[in-house]
């Protein structure tokens, strides 16, 4: 993994992570994205219910997308 998406990855991740430290749910972050970053559910969204999906379009939040020669 290059510098560039090794530093986008950690910066996601404190992004998220300050979404859960306030018990909000991150946009356009499933549960599974949150499980598969080790990440425990907000503490307003345990016990609830999926949420429904919005209507309106949601950017993607990983927006990054590398450039590398070496393709990794």
């Amino acid at each position: 993994m290059c510098l560039a998406c090794e530093e986008q990855e950690y910066f996601f991740r404190v992004w998220c992570a300050g979404f859960i430290a306030r018990g909000e749910m991150p946009p356009g972050v499933t549960e599974e994205d949150l499980d598969a970053m080790g990440f425990e559910l907000p503490a307003a969204m345990r016990g609830k219910g999926k949420p429904q999906q919005a209507t309106t379009a949601v950017p993607p939040a990983n927006a990054f997308s590398c450039d590398s020669p070496d393709g990794e």
